[in-house]
């Protein structure tokens, strides 16, 4: 696990600085404290931190192959390594170092930019080929790892980090209208754009080639949902059950201590129970919150944590914890996301790190069995769809809201209406109304040919002709997973210096649990439904029958105590010049709103606080914040 870096110019007869690329590659010494190194070639330049996981003495980087005409600087963890190198490369090649870098390095060597079908593990790397005067980058299927990159004055710059890329004097930016567009309307960036203009985020399952200064950037994976219909329901979950074993343990494979974070849900608590058959005394770390059992799920944990008898560990994250951790999350995640489980997310990856460099997690595992509550809200919706429009306007739709007087529900209704991209934005906070008052009339003028449905829309037009959950799972995979769930753990895990791997993610059982039945995954209102069936037997009976409950952060009422001066800053700071984007009085009355209990707009104003503290550390000169500063404040 590393931070990478690099330059390449297009004119030969320009050097790189050393000393920038260093400044590059120190700017990311919290992704690898272990280590670092420099290659220049002339025009081109590698640079690598390093956090030893793999073949501690021997893995350095860069790394070349025996003539040196091929170099590779690598973040992330090749699971499959000892198979391919036992596989393909042993009798082709003479190793120096047991390390799954020069696995990569040697596959390359054989299949060119084919190499990357071979990989199981999350990857970004990137390989300079001298004699093709060839700059090679790849980033995994799921992008679990990050990848960013600049072309300007016709050179590529890339990194694991922006703060690495705007350390290179070249570089010019500005801030990105349609990435603010974006984060208010998902609460996160959508690939390829960042809050950056002239930074993009490599799309995760792409290559990136760059030759001669043209840049050639190729899908090479995708996930396809189409069932195969033919298998019982038996003999999908063991099919399951072994996949996701065979995954634990693969990336149980480290030199260095290991543990897994342990939430007290079913997808944590079967990875859980998967390690502890595979290792020794597993390690297990857990958090909650202080504010009661609606905000807690340490309770769980413990069942699971008792059950495999782990030696097991816990904290509790208060609300003065969570708003003095706030700045630190907004810098750490450098165009930020939404999603608050991120804050108690980073100081558990402090906490853990007193004792392991390695630890598993449950991500990927709603996204690919339908584990999200909305998978099955979504689906009542288009039931409720099949009765004729006009029925619904002037007959159901009067009567539900006289049923049920609740928000939810009238949001329900109103869904209703909306064609699926529609209704899928809305689950996130997207409302045409709230995107035409939200911002000053000269802002919202400069997005008139921007729609942020549009980035719905190109993923869903490659769903045509699958059943409405696998297009909803689909769509969360190529959106919120990488650009929400991974940002978040990729961020939070390595500015505390651990590495976090997710056994859900392996692309075999991705791609089966694609070709499993809808029908098998969402049954009856239950979510997970083969993935409980796999593991009935494995998870105490308390974890396998609850609901996603997820880390829920009390935001509606830490607003109106903890974190009232800060969003009451946030809000007046938009009457500045400086951020000429939000309209502060239609701010400031969903601020008084909130805060009489009139309504709850927690969700927006959490964006324009998140906003707010990036664009203050941005103008201050985010460009040279360096994370590791701050990396041993342990709550």
């Amino acid at each position: 696990m590393c931070g990478i870096c690099g330059v390449a110019y297009s004119d030969s007869q320009k050097l790189v600085d050393r000393g920038v690329l260093e400044r590059m590659r120190d700017a990311l010494v919290h992704r690898g404290p272990d280590d670092a190194g420099l290659h220049v070639d002339g025009a081109v330049g590698l640079g690598s931190r390093r956090l030893s996981i793999i073949d501690l003495p021997g893995g350095r980087q860069p790394l070349a192959n025996e003539d040196r005409s091929v170099w590779i600087v690598f973040n992330g963890e090749i699971y499959n390594y000892i198979e391919l190198r036992r596989d393909y490369l042993a009798s082709r090649f003479r190793f120096s170092t047991d390390s799954d870098t020069e696995v990569i390095l040697h596959l390359y060597e054989l299949f060119q930019e084919e190499c990357v079908h071979y990989l199981n593990g999350m990857f970004a790397f990137a390989i300079w080929d001298r004699n093709k005067r060839q700059l090679f980058l790849a980033r995994d299927r799921f992008g679990i790892k990050p990848l960013y990159y600049t072309i300007q004055n016709d050179s590529l710059i890339f990194g694991s980090e922006i703060k690495s890329i705007l350390h290179h004097p070249n570089v010019s930016v500005a801030v990105n209208p349609k990435g603010i567009d974006q984060f208010i309307t998902y609460g996160y960036v959508h690939t390829p754009e960042t809050l950056f203009s002239n930074i993009y985020k490599l799309p995760e399952g792409h290559t990136l080639t760059w030759r001669a200064g043209k840049t050639v950037i190729r899908r090479y994976w995708d996930l396809s949902f189409r069932p195969v219909k033919q298998f019982s329901e038996d003999e999908h979950a063991e099919r399951v059950a072994d996949l996701l074993q065979d995954s634990v343990r693969l990336r149980l494979r480290s030199d260095v201590p290991s543990g897994l974070f342990l939430s007290g849900g079913i997808d944590s608590t079967v990875v859980a129970g998967l390690a502890a058959q595979n290792t020794g005394k597993l390690k297990t770390f857990s958090i909650g919150f202080d504010t009661g059992k609606d905000f807690n799920e340490l309770a769980y944990a413990r069942v699971a944590a008792k059950r495999f008898e782990t030696d097991h560990h816990e904290m509790v994250l208060t609300p003065k914890d969570f708003v003095e951790l706030f700045p630190l999350f907004v810098s750490h995640m450098e165009e930020p996301v939404t999603d608050a489980a991120a804050i108690p997310l980073y100081s558990l990856s402090m906490f853990t790190s007193r004792q392991v460099k390695v630890v598993l997690c449950g991500e990927g595992s709603d996204e690919l069995f339908a584990g999200y509550p909305i998978y099955h809200y979504m689906s009542l919706i288009e039931q409720y769809r099949r009765i004729p429009n006009y029925l619904r306007k002037t007959l159901f739709n009067p009567l539900i809201a006289g049923m049920w007087r609740s928000e939810k529900m009238n949001k329900y209704v109103y869904l209703s209406g909306l064609p699926i991209q529609r209704r899928y934005l809305n689950v996130n906070l997207y409302d045409v109304r709230l995107r035409e008052n939200i911002y000053r009339p000269d802002f919202r003028r400069s997005l008139a040919d921007f729609d942020p449905v549009d980035m719905v829309q190109d993923n869903y037009r490659r769903t045509e002709g699958w059943d409405l959950l696998s297009r909803l799972m689909y769509l969360d995979i190529k959106t919120w997973l990488p650009n929400d769930i991974l940002m978040k753990a990729d961020r939070m895990s390595m500015a505390a210096s651990i590495e976090l791997r997710t056994p859900f993610l392996d692309y075999r059982l991705a791609e089966y649990a694609a070709s499993v039945p809808s029908s098998f995954k969402l049954r009856l209102g239950q979510s997970k439904y083969i993935l409980r069936k796999a593991f009935q037997h494995l998870v105490p009976k308390q974890i396998l029958r609850r609901p996603k409950m997820g880390f829920p952060v009390p935001l509606a009422s830490m607003f109106r105590g903890a974190l009232r001066p800060r969003l009451e800053e946030a809000v007046r700071d938009t009457r500045s010049t400086k951020n000429g984007y939000f309209n502060f009085k239609f701010l400031q009355s969903l601020l008084d709103q909130h805060l009489s209990g009139e309504a709850d707009n927690h969700q927006v104003l959490w964006r324009v606080l998140i906003l707010g503290e990036w664009m203050r550390q941005f103008r201050n000169g985010l460009g040279i914040i360096i994370s590791f500063v701050t990396a041993n404040a342990v709550i």
